[in-house]
């Protein structure tokens, strides 16, 4: 009986100790997990980022210039770290048909010949201006532009294909001036003219100087955006020409140069069936300014580690943290545009042929020059340009990005990165940076020994949990209103 007993005894106390022990050992297990999956999904660490600068940043990339070779190898180099990620190649088709990272555009470069002149009739006269005497040309889109005369102020509204004519008013001179009369040529003016400003007048020689030249890429409609200044005394003339005149700009053209430029580009499909068609575009760009020959000093090479090197480096973190752990509800797609610097061929040409549906795509943000602190914030803190055009800035907020808006209105940051080009086409796109106007933006002196790395690795990382919120709501951001551009 005791016998009995005492076995009954040690058999339960073994079963509760070995039952014990299981549930250790599925704690312990558990643990184990869960911090794998923190270090592999969130832990975006200096010596990462790092190791990416010094890559995209380095003399061997030759300052990865616009259309290069150079910048195909950086493209190469995002999608082999896309593919080691686990992302989803979203670019063309080798020769074997599989799917690559990469995007090839092909650009077409057309220049004059002879400057391009400005023909009109007034009070039954054939006029002429030409480039360098009365006219500057800033920029084309053909080789010949026609229309009627249409005279409207800067807040005008222009007539389908008209040659819009803009008298500036008083104090009309502002920071923003060529973005207004961008926006004129959007409208649906086939040329905006414009009278001369001081700051016009002061670079005329230089202006007068530089070869006019045009350039369309594959797959991309020409837009509108032929501006051109004039001086006082010509803005005096054409003021008195009769609204609905013809006038004619047109030039002699060289034969064309043909180009291309590549954007490296990747993908995450979406997991929840009803969020999955709705995307969500992460982006930087690749290239920077290559060599320049005629650099002052010793040094011709254009790293472009904090531009933008630094927001490349950012995507590829965000995406190898999202594709790292639980798949995200939405689709996310990672650009990284070519030719920014070079007239923002990479991003039109992707805007223009989207893999998916306009209105599918809720929201862009771009990433460009977080590589060192900017004084006029906080340290922890980002800004995002045109914070106040859309809620999508005050959103991120709410879930813990420390964005803030941009303490540099004046510098027109909101026009100036490849966000505007999707935001023109009515996509809720901003750019994050941190550039505090440092001496060397656009120099020699951009490398990497200027990067804050611990300032660049807390800032890709305190954009982490909203990104995976985005991702993972069905939130869908809006234009303030009168704030679309």
């Amino acid at each position: 009986m005791k016998s009995n007993k005492l076995r009954k005894i040690l058999l339960t106390g073994l079963i509760a100790l070995a039952a014990a022990n299981f549930a250790l050992a599925q704690t312990t297990r558990q643990r184990s997990t869960n911090v794998v999956q923190t270090r592999s999904a969130a832990a975006i660490e200096e010596r990462g980022v790092r190791a990416a600068m010094e890559f995209l940043a380095s003399d061997a990339l030759q300052g990865r210039g616009s259309g290069t070779e150079f910048e195909r190898l950086a493209g190469q180099y995002i999608g082999s770290q896309l593919r080691q990620f686990g992302v989803e190649p979203a670019g063309e088709t080798d020769s074997s048909g599989a799917a690559t990272y990469l995007q090839t555009v092909k650009i077409t470069r057309n220049s004059f010949a002879a400057n391009p002149k400005l023909t009109y009739a007034a009070n039954g006269a054939a006029e002429t201006l030409e480039h360098g005497g009365e006219m500057l040309v800033f920029r084309m889109t053909a080789g010949q532009i026609a229309g009627e005369l249409q005279k409207i102020n800067l807040d005008g509204q222009p007539k389908s294909g008209a040659v819009v004519f803009v008298r500036l008013r008083e104090n009309e001179n502002t920071p923003n001036l060529f973005q207004n009369l961008q926006q004129l040529a959007a409208g649906g003016a086939r040329a905006v003219i414009v009278e001369e400003t001081a700051q016009i007048r002061a670079g005329w020689t230089n202006y007068a100087n530089r070869k006019i030249s045009f350039t369309n890429v594959s797959g991309v409609a020409a837009n509108n955006a032929n501006i051109i200044f004039v001086s006082k005394a010509a803005a005096a003339r054409l003021a008195a020409v009769a609204d609905g005149t013809p006038f004619e700009i047109k030039g002699e053209l060289n034969a064309p140069e043909n180009r291309q430029t590549w954007n490296a580009v990747g993908k995450i499909t979406g997991t929840d069936s009803r969020l999955a068609s709705e995307v969500i575009l992460l982006s930087a760009h690749l290239d920077h300014l290559g060599v320049r020959e005629n650099a002052p000093g010793a040094d011709k090479i254009f790293n472009g580690a904090d531009d933008d090197a630094s927001g490349c480096v950012a995507v590829l973190e965000l995406a190898r943290v999202l594709a790292s752990g639980k798949r995200p509800k939405r689709t996310v797609h990672f650009a990284f545009f070519g030719s920014e610097e070079a007239g923002g061929y990479g991003a039109q040409f992707y805007v223009s042929n989207l893999p998916y549906p306009k209105e599918k795509l809720v929201a862009n943000l771009e990433f460009e020059m977080i590589g060192r602190a900017d004084a006029k914030v906080k340290p922890e803190e980002l800004w995002l340009t045109g914070y106040d055009r859309s809620n999508l800035g005050a959103e991120l907020a709410r879930q813990g990005a420390r964005l803030v808006a941009d303490p540099h209105p004046e510098e027109n940051f909101f026009q100036r990165s490849d966000n505007y080009t999707l935001a023109r086409q009515g996509v809720i796109a901003h750019t994050v940076s941190s550039f505090g106007l440092h001496t060397d933006y656009h120099k020699a002196s951009d490398e990497v020994k200027t990067i804050d790395f611990q300032h660049m690795t807390r800032s890709i990382n305190s954009m982490v949990a909203p990104v995976q919120w985005l991702v993972n709501s069905d939130f869908k951001p809006a234009w303030y209103e009168g704030k679309k551009p």
